[in-house]
């Protein structure tokens, strides 16, 4: 097999109007880097625990697959793609610019309970970009706490022009989006393997898999997995007829259940969330693919387990965007 150079991907800082714990946008690089070297054609990108969406919309806005579908159990964040990608968005745009992003606000988006798909979008946006970590839990407190008395205060990560326009940005991917469903994994697996697509070219579908961490979960989701769930995935996982790439935090009952697959690998990754102790998640990712298991066929790439290094932007490219964000600070404060 004749392996492509390494792609080099620019992924922007805002790739997702939410803050979400765990998020993957660091992954995409190497997605793209993953797709290129094993000349891997993807027409249909499927991600049933969407999350943020930063691999999805990564992936789709870099060119490296056609089609997207998501689907995810929590009815918050799928209500929040399927306004994004329709014609509301431009309601949830003009909602953002005039939110009144303070602790009372706050409290009555905790409380609130959306007759609408566009108040549910909003309520989820809202939290996401004000509680701690960008976490929905019932339990997660307010940025910077119910006093505000800290270095950052409520609105610190509410940038309402830049979410605004990133939301009206998305909005234009909405022809590439084939369905968002608030709905468990298993459906939107079995959704998918019905299209013409899967059935006669299974080869041009990806499944992005990036179920809820085993550690601390209830602490992170309004949905997480039991032990069972995680089994029920690893199973279907190795019933995949398509090309798929899990990812999950390296925990020993993952270990377990994935150390044995050939597209068995390690990415270290920081995460932007952070537990009770106050430190950031730091740590290896598990990345199991059978993108990687064929990498690992061909001795191009390590042992199982093995650490794959993320692809870094050249510096030139970092000095361009630094100077591209100063130009643009300039022009608006003129």
């Amino acid at each position: 097999m004749s392996v492509q150079p390494r792609t080099r991907t620019r992924i922007r800082q805002d790739i997702s109007p939410l803050r979400y714990p765990g998020g993957k946008r660091k992954l995409v690089p190497l997605l793209v880097d993953l797709l290129s070297k094993t000349n891997t054609k993807v027409e249909l990108l499927c991600e049933p625990f969407v999350g943020g969406g930063a691999v999805s919309i990564g992936l789709l806005e870099a060119g490296a697959v056609d089609l997207i579908c998501l689907g995810d159990k929590d009815p918050l964040i799928a209500a929040l793609w399927q306004t994004i990608f329709s014609n509301q968005a431009s309601r949830l745009a003009k909602m953002v610019s005039k939110a009144d992003v303070t602790l009372d606000e706050w409290r009555r988006q905790k409380a609130a309970k959306p007759r609408s798909r566009l108040g549910a979008a909003y309520k989820c946006l809202f939290l996401s970009r004000t509680s701690f970590s960008g976490c929905l839990t019932d339990a997660t407190g307010p940025v910077g706490g119910v006093r505000q008395s800290g270095k950052y205060t409520i609105d610190c990560r509410f940038n309402k022009e830049k979410l605004s326009s990133r939301i009206m940005e998305l909005s234009t991917l909405r022809a590439r989006v084939l369905f968002v469903r608030s709905q468990g994994w298993k459906m939107t697996l079995k959704h998918v393997a019905s299209r013409s697509l899967h059935r006669h070219s299974p080869e041009r579908v990806l499944y992005y898999l990036d179920p809820p961490f085993f550690a601390k979960a209830p602490s992170l989701y309004r949905e997480y997995f039991l032990d069972a769930d995680h089994r029920s995935l690893a199973a279907a996982v190795s019933r995949l007829t398509g090309n798929y790439v899990l990812s999950y935090d390296d925990h020993s009952k993952a270990q377990a259940l994935y150390e044995k697959n050939p597209g068995f690998a390690r990415v270290n990754l920081q995460y932007s969330a952070r537990i009770d102790d106050g430190n950031r998640i730091v740590a290896s990712e598990i990345l199991v693919s059978n993108l990687i298991a064929e990498l690992r066929q061909d001795e191009l790439l390590g042992e199982l387990g093995c650490i794959i290094p993320l692809p870094h932007r050249r510096k030139k490219t970092i000095r361009n965007q630094q100077v591209r964000l100063l130009q643009q600070a300039l022009a608006n404060a003129s």
